[in-house]
């Protein structure tokens, strides 16, 4: 009986020292890189079609400390009924005299718009706030496909140059 005693207060003892003793922070989180995330709505004017299309789009890409990129995107193309999902694997975040811009490029994984295919690889643009002093919001661009010349390219070699508004959304850059 006395040793059912004892030895009860002395396992919690012990297990109270190893918990006290352990570090969990550095196995848990994980450093992280840059990341952008935004949700919103833009216009944009299709020259072949000659009309405007409003746009809704949501995006997250998180890069690791050794700078490999993961995350999704939405392009949904509200006027045409059309989605195009994006796995994103590329995300260059460009700093300067400008607000931060996101630069961010993946493979598409979903699609039901003929000018973007599945499996065709895609590349667009986002700012957290104005771009230029003629916008007033947050910037985003469109969804261009990329064409790879001369090897492979992605978010690192190229850069979109349609920037449009974002309106009833938001984008968040991180460094």
């Amino acid at each position: 009986m006395k040793t059912t005693s004892t030895f009860t207060p002395l396992v919690i003892l012990i297990l109270a020292a190893i918990v006290a003793t352990t570090s969990t922070s550095a196995a848990i989180v994980p450093k992280h890189g840059p990341s952008a995330s935004g949700a919103g709505l833009f216009r944009f004017r299709d020259s072949q079609s000659e009309r405007t299309e409003i746009w809704s789009f949501s995006f997250e890409a998180v890069a690791n400390k050794n700078g490999r990129t993961r995350g999704q995107a939405q392009f949904d193309n509200l006027t045409a009924q059309t989605q195009v999902v994006v796995r994103i694997n590329c995300l260059r975040i460009v700093e300067g005299l400008f607000p931060p811009r996101a630069v961010i490029s993946g493979t598409v994984l979903h699609s039901d718009d003929p000018d973007l295919p599945k499996l065709q690889d895609v590349l667009f643009a986002a700012s957290d706030g104005p771009l230029l002093p003629s916008f007033t919001s947050d910037t985003i661009t469109p969804l261009f496909p990329l064409f790879p010349f001369d090897g492979p390219v992605n978010c690192q070699d190229v850069e979109p140059l349609t920037i449009l508004a974002v309106e009833d959304g938001d984008i968040q850059i991180s460094v």
